[in-house]
C-alpha cells in the first residue's frame, strides 16, 4: 500500500493516517468505462461528471425516466444517495423485460442474444449486480447508429427458447415466456394489465 492511506507499506515502515469515520474508499474517484467496441474500454468518468469522490457503497443501473438512456444511482456511506441522470445522445437502443411462466417470475437466469448487422450482444437476467445492490431487471441494448434488429433469441431458465425477428429500435418491449410476440409498452407493467396493444415483429417459440 502507499503511504498515507491508513496502512503500513511493510511491517516496519510506512505512515498511518487517522481516517476517523471515513473508509479508505472516501477519496477514490469513481470510474465510468465506455466500451470501445474492440475489446478495450476507456474511462470517461471525468468527461461525464461521473467521477464522484463520495464514499460509495452501492451502485444500481436503470433507466429511471424510461427515455432509453441508462442512469446510475449511487448509495454512499453516511452521505446522501445520488442519481446521475444520463442526458442521452444520438444512439439507438432497445429495452426488453422478460416475464417467466415455466421459469421463475422475474426470469432470472434467462440469456438474451441480440443480433443486428452481423454483430451480437448478450445479456443475462441477474438478481444482484454489486455489493448491497441490484440493477433493473429490464435488459438494455445499445444499438449505436443501427435502427433495425435482425433477431433476439431468449433461452429461458426452464430450457424454453423464443426467437423474435425483424424488430425496430428505440422501443420498450415485454415478453412473456411461451408467447411468440413481444408487447410494446410505455410503462413496465404486466402485459395482462397494460393497455398497450399487442403488436410486434414476427416471432417463433419452442
Amino acid at each position: 500500500m502507499f503511504d498515507g492511506v491508513g496502512r503500513r507499506r511493510d511491517q516496519n515502515s510506512g505512515q498511518l493516517l487517522n481516517i476517523g469515520e471515513h473508509s479508505l474508499n472516501g477519496n477514490e474517484r469513481d470510474c465510468l468505462f465506455r466500451n470501445n467496441g474492440d475489446g478495450t474500454f476507456t474511462d470517461v468518468g471525468y468527461v461525464n461528471q461521473a467521477d464522484r469522490v463520495e464514499d460509495g457503497r452501492g451502485v444500481s443501473i436503470f433507466d429511471y425516466d424510461q427515455d432509453g438512456q441508462l442512469d446510475v444511482a449511487l448509495r454512499n456511506y453516511k452521505q446522501p444517495a445520488q442519481l446521475l441522470h444520463n442526458a442521452g445522445g444520438s444512439g439507438h437502443w432497445l429495452e426488453l423485460k422478460l416475464i417467466g411462466t415455466r421459469s421463475n417470475r422475474d426470469a432470472v437466469g434467462a440469456r438474451i442474444t441480440l443480433t443486428t448487422g452481423g454483430q451480437r450482444q448478450t445479456r443475462e437476467v441477474q438478481a444482484g449486480s454489486a455489493y448491497l445492490s441490484a440493477s433493473s431487471l429490464v435488459q438494455h441494448f445499445g444499438l449505436g447508429a443501427t435502427t433495425h434488429i435482425d433477431s433476439i433469441h431468449i433461452r429461458w431458465p426452464s430450457g424454453h427458447e423464443t426467437t423474435l425477428t425483424d424488430l425496430g429500435a428505440d422501443r420498450q418491449l415485454m415478453l412473456r415466456e411461451g408467447e411468440a410476440t413481444a408487447v410494446p409498452v410505455t410503462t413496465w407493467r404486466d402485459p395482462d394489465r397494460d393497455t398497450a396493444s399487442r403488436a410486434s415483429g414476427n416471432g417463433t417459440t419452442k
